[in-house]
């Protein structure tokens, strides 16, 4: 009782001195407090303590502020791209852990809902719209950066790993060029056989087929981040199975 009494009256406080401030400043404040999130939760290999989120009920309070805010701010006010992306990747990011801490012990994001429900639910919102993580992530992301994929968390073990890094303006071009360059090298995340001329790729790739293009147009992106495989090109690429197990744990161990 003590806990959820300081969390209202931090909130109170909160919302009546963060609407003096400019929504580059209220950002700024959000973007603290998500960081202190992570610091308390985030380990460096990226796994996450549901848990220790499920017994703070301060750091649920930054999560909440975040949403709060994002509810009724149009991230299409914003006319720096940099910016943009950042604002929507730690939506997506900060729905995601308030999701799986909702749900909380769950042993996979898709024991909250059947099949993708998690995703495709409409449960949020942005902007006064109505949205699920599937409409941030498409609706918005995906047409401006093909790297996004690789700096949203789906609190699954075979998604890109949650960087500690709160996401801003200054530091997105750089964590998502880092992000990139770590998953295609990754060998849980993408197999390079050369023996038998096959790249077993992650299924994000297949996924989101339209936001690569066609055979070509995916080895030349993995190149980029993968180049001691120019010497060679897959005869075939398939996807490896994707494994939806927490990237957590519900003792709040990490994997």
């Amino acid at each position: 009782m003590r806990h959820t009494l300081s969390v209202l009256l931090f909130l109170g406080w909160f919302h009546a001195a963060f609407g003096q401030s400019s929504p580059a400043a209220q950002i700024e404040t959000l973007n603290k407090g998500i960081q202190t999130v992570y610091d308390a939760i985030v380990a460096e290999d990226g796994s996450v303590d549901y848990a220790e989120l499920h017994r703070r009920p301060e750091l649920q309070a930054h999560l909440q502020a975040f949403i709060d805010f994002i509810r009724d701010f149009d991230p299409d006010t914003l006319s720096d791209t940099t910016e943009k992306i950042a604002l929507l990747s730690n939506t997506y990011n900060v729905f995601t852990l308030a999701g799986v801490n909702r749900a909380w012990p769950v042993p996979s994001v898709r024991k909250i809902r059947p099949m993708f429900g998690f995703f495709t639910k409409k449960e949020w919102r942005v902007g006064g719209r109505k949205v699920s993580l599937n409409n941030v992530e498409s609706d918005w992301l995906r047409p401006m950066d093909v790297r996004i994929h690789f700096i949203i968390n789906c609190a699954s073990v075979s998604c890109p790993r949650l960087d500690k890094r709160v996401l801003t303006a200054e530091n997105v071009e750089t964590v998502m060029e880092e992000a990139t360059l770590r998953f295609l090298n990754n060998k849980d995340k993408n197999v390079f056989d050369e023996t038998r001329r096959e790249w077993h790729l992650s299924k994000i790739f297949d996924w989101y087929q339209k936001d690569w293009g066609k055979q070509p147009d995916v080895v030349a992106f993995v190149h980029k981040y993968r180049p001691d495989l120019k010497g060679w090109e897959p005869q075939r690429i398939r996807y490896l199975e994707y494994d939806w197990a927490l990237n957590g744990s519900v003792s709040g161990e990490t994997n």
